[in-house]
């Protein structure tokens, strides 16, 4: 037995831990975050007020949405990664097939993008522990589609470990914490949730698993994996991207709270008018005073020991609403509603505008410093490179855990697989619209610049911005290759005006736009086979109206004819 084996844990895990809490329920939200860090800034608020206030507090979650901003960036390149080599199981798996990577059908593509990225980029580090199915069996039928599964560790679960000093990223110990239900014993279904501990170490070449209950009392027998090395990867960057965001969110909450009470109560105003102290208004009762009889003949009832004088400094009940009339003196003004200022709200408003903005810069700043080659923070402020260079650590991170894990799944099947993952190199923040924009404003650069190097540099860069985060590498060096082979780089508007003010050859504009070759002599072929057809039916089209033209001469001829003969046998006849 163990004593207390859920207090052995590593001092970077102490040091962490309430880091950690932070980070969870800053990207988590929920009913938790604002239980945890929704306060009283002031005396005056009673405790049900504040319980009033926390119903109606809504959850800022920006830095969820910061962070969802990177991790799409980077899931959505995830398709482009490549694995070549393995054993059919793992390739199988990685598809998809077989149960998966997680024996629920999961693909590697989607445990990487959908779990692992979420938690390295929140929490900072995320672990895989890679298993086997302890009954394999011998034969073929029972051996079939058993295989290595993965499933992962929060940072919180990784409870203690020791390295190796030769590799840092090979545990030699390790403590973990799993969660298992307990089953009520009439019905067979989960009852409760409790942790279960797992210590593993590395002896003789052989990983030694002791699991441990609640009361560090031993879990059955120690389990023997004939593996030289704990089969445990860690996804690990230097920070979490909530580092520094987590207390903005943490501050917006609490002036969005303040904010929504204020507005609410501000809703009910308040109803005033003018009085005269000199002259006692009949028509109106003081509060808490019993009257006996009603109209002329009521008579107030003052309590004993009470003065007349002290009726006159008590609140009096007014009957207000939009069918009661109020008769007001002459001279004083007419009675109104007042309300609080607006003002402090919408200072309030502002200043949660301003920390919605630094929460997705810092984010981006985040991500920035992870990328070893920025070194001020005025060009982190603004250079995309930057940026992209930490999205680039962190694929790196992704590329490297997973090589781990293909290397652990290989050890349990017994075999010398090398497998090959890599991640793309480029990856991007911006949207289209924005990358559009770049690369617009590069191109008419372009055009004031009369240099053919410079041209194609500033369309290579181009080809980067609009297609590096969405082709592999082959293709954009493909592409930049093709643009260094071109002969003129210009674009289509500015080819058809040289061609028609005869600045440039059909040859030249022809290789310009990349056509294959010869397809000057085809064009040129096709265009005079073309105006010899046009010809020729505009030729018959003449022909036939000559015809048409003789016949209706022809007609005419006999139709006069026919028109003299008539009037001679007219002029005879009258003779």
């Amino acid at each position: 037995m163990v004593q207390n084996i859920a207090d052995l844990t590593h001092p970077e895990y102490r040091r962490y831990f309430d880091d950690w809490e932070q980070w969870r329920l800053t990207y988590e939200g929920g009913s938790g975050f604002v239980e945890e860090y929704l306060k009283k800034y002031s005396d005056r608020e009673t405790d049900s007020d504040f319980e009033n206030r926390k119903d109606i507090t809504y959850i800022p979650t920006f830095a969820k949405a910061a962070v969802n901003d990177v991790r799409d960036a980077i899931f959505q390149r995830i398709s482009d990664v490549t694995r070549e080599g393995g054993s059919q199981t793992y390739i199988d798996a990685v598809r998809g097939k077989i149960g998966g990577v997680d024996l629920a059908g999961t693909t590697m593509n989607s445990f990487i993008g959908r779990t692992i990225l979420s938690e390295l980029l929140t929490m900072g580090k995320v672990g895989v522990f890679v298993d086997m199915p302890r009954e394999v069996g011998n034969t073929l039928i029972e051996q079939k589609d058993k295989h290595p599964y993965i499933y992962y560790y929060p940072t919180e679960n990784i409870l203690n470990w020791e390295v190796s000093q030769r590799d840092r990223t090979v545990f030699t110990k390790l403590l973990l914490r799993d969660t298992v239900y307990t089953v009520d014993e009439d019905t067979g279904l989960p009852a409760e949730v409790e942790p279960q501990y797992r210590f593993m170490q590395v002896i003789d070449g052989q990983t030694i698993v002791q699991l441990y209950d609640i009361n560090s009392v031993e879990v059955g027998p120690a389990i023997v994996l004939n593996l030289p090395a704990i089969p445990f990867s860690v996804f690990e960057i230097s920070d979490s991207l909530l580092k520094d965001v987590s207390s903005y969110q943490v501050a917006l909450l609490n002036l969005a709270s303040s904010d929504m009470s204020y507005a609410l109560k501000s809703n009910f105003p308040f109803y005033v008018e003018q009085f005269d102290p000199r002259v006692d208004n009949l028509y109106r009762r003081p509060s808490g005073h019993n009257v006996v009889g009603s109209g002329e003949d009521s008579v107030q009832i003052i309590q004993s020991g009470e003065r007349d004088d002290s009726v006159a400094a008590k609140n009096y009940e007014v009957e207000i609403g939009a069918t009661i009339g109020r008769r007001v003196p002459k001279g004083l003004e007419l009675p109104r509603y007042i309300h609080p200022s607006s003002e402090p709200l919408r200072a309030s408003m502002e200043k949660q505008e301003s920390l919605k903005k630094d929460i997705r810069l810092l984010v981006k700043l985040a991500v920035s410093n992870l990328s070893p080659k920025m070194a001020s923070a005025e060009s982190k402020d603004y250079d995309e490179r930057g940026l992209e260079a930490g999205l680039s650590a962190i694929g790196l991170e992704l590329e490297h855990g997973e090589k781990l894990i293909a290397e652990y799944w290989h050890m349990y099947e017994g075999i010398r697989e090398k497998t090959t993952v890599v991640y793309p190199q480029k990856y991007s923040l911006q949207s289209d619209k924005e990358k559009r924009d770049e690369a617009k404003d590069l191109i008419l650069t372009a055009k004031t610049i009369s240099s053919a190097t410079y041209r194609k540099e500033v369309f290579k860069e181009v080809a980067d911005i609009t297609l590096g985060s969405k082709v592999s590498m082959e293709t954009l060096a493909k592409i930049k290759k093709e643009i260094d082979s071109s002969e003129v780089i210009v674009n289509p508007e500015e080819l058809q005006r040289d061609i028609e003010l005869g600045l440039i050859d059909l040859e030249a504009a022809s290789k310009a736009k990349g056509y294959p070759k010869g397809s000057v002599e085809k064009a040129a072929k096709d265009h005079a086979e073309r105006v010899a057809r046009i010809a020729d039916s505009q030729a018959k089209a003449r022909g036939a109206n000559d015809l048409g033209g003789i016949a209706d001469s022809s007609r005419d001829e006999k139709m006069s004819k026919d028109k003299e003969a008539v009037a001679e046998e007219k002029t005879r006849g009258e003779e």
